[in-house]
């Protein structure tokens, strides 16, 4: 599904998603916004998450811990990822050629009450 990272994406591609024959037991979120838009049509559609539904999101925002119910998601550090572009940025400005690269940065998987083991 494709999404503009907001709630509002995200509830949209939960619908189509959670009306299909062969709905998912899970979804993995690219924002932990679409993940609330997520977790709220489920619930609209009388799906309990984490129960028939389990939602993961991606960024570890600020109201992730407080959603009902608390967002699992992927936290991203934040800190290295500003302090990593403001280097880059500081080069390019500086008139320094700079090659392309990836950077793959720690992240931390905090598991909340929105994932369980699919139902048997």
């Amino acid at each position: 599904m494709n999404g503009d990272f907001s709630i509002a994406s995200g509830a949209a591609a939960a619908n189509q998603l959670l009306s299909r024959k062969d709905a998912p037991t899970a979804v993995f979120c690219f924002s932990d916004e679409m993940a609330i838009g997520v977790i709220g049509t489920a619930k609209r559609l009388g799906r309990r998450v984490p129960d028939d539904l389990s939602v993961v999101g991606f960024d570890d925002i600020q109201f992730a811990r407080y959603t009902d119910p608390s967002l699992t998601t992927v936290a991203q550090p934040m800190r290295e990822i500003g302090e990593g572009t403001v280097r880059l940025l500081l080069d390019i400005l500086g008139g320094n050629e700079v090659a392309p690269v990836s950077v793959t940065l720690p992240h931390t998987l905090m598991v909340r009450n929105s994932t369980a083991p699919p139902a048997r």
